[in-house]
């Protein structure tokens, strides 16, 4: 009974995160005409620059004060140079703002993946780990 409710706790919040995606991107599309694939990456881009607001003024009270606003002006720029380099001219086709915009969101995860690198993981057996794996004639570790 116990791992019933904990799953049904489970379900509930990650369809509610799903639903706040779906009614987002509707309440975009219905208004703009637009399908904003990169509107993750903007959130993204701002966490980002408060981080690095915060690291290099060092004083936690302050640095709190000044980080938030300053990544909230860079993500809603940056939402500002991709409406008015690329959608403004991709109005009601909502195909082609899902490309570009998708693209947009490739480009900016992997200049974040750039500049402040990515997870370290690996695929394969850790160390120690004697599983094996065959396929055909190839046999994998």
């Amino acid at each position: 009974m116990e791992l019933l409710i904990g799953q049904m706790f489970a379900g509930l919040s990650l369809g509610s995160v799903l639903l706040l995606a779906a009614l987002g991107l509707s309440l975009t599309f219905g208004q703009m005409g637009v399908i904003n694939m990169a509107h993750g990456e903007f959130i993204m881009a701002g966490a980002y620059t408060a981080f690095v607001v915060q690291q290099a003024l060092g004083s936690a009270g302050v640095s709190l004060l000044i980080s938030l606003p300053v990544a909230f002006l860079v993500g809603g720029t940056l939402g500002l140079v991709l409406e008015g380099l690329l959608l403004k001219r991709m109005y009601h086709r909502p195909l082609d703002t899902l490309l570009v915009t998708f693209g947009v969101s490739l480009i900016l995860q992997q200049v974040a993946r750039d500049i402040f690198g990515h997870p370290a993981w690996t695929s394969g057996c850790r160390p120690g780990c004697r599983a094996t794996w065959s396929c055909w004639v190839h046999r994998f570790r």
